[in-house]
């Protein structure tokens, strides 16, 4: 079966404090696929505090590395990091697949 599909774990820096809720987070991430779960435990780095959601994505769409926020009167850009992908075959464009 051919498949493009994955779940990944994203990290979204940059929120205001006010975004800091499951539903704004999820909100946020459908700019890059369907969100499945999100990670209790708030993250640090050295960089700063970041939201950590598991997102199903298709691995042949554009996947941001910034996503830009917006409600009336206030936007924001959120920076965008993902943690993990699968091997995807370039010529088959599916995962799992390897030209020998």
């Amino acid at each position: 079966m051919k498949s493009t599909k994955t779940q990944v774990w994203v990290q979204i820096y940059n929120l205001p404090l006010e975004y800091w809720r499951p539903r704004a987070i999820f909100s946020i991430t459908r700019g890059i696929g369907t969100p499945l779960s999100l990670d209790d435990h708030t993250m640090k780095t050295n960089k700063s505090l970041f939201a950590r959601v598991l997102v199903d994505i298709n691995l042949l769409s554009s996947l941001p590395n910034q996503l830009l926020v917006e409600r009336l009167g206030f936007a924001f850009i959120a920076d965008v990091e993902y943690e993990w992908f699968p091997p995807l075959c370039s010529h088959y464009k599916m995962i799992g697949h390897e030209l020998a």
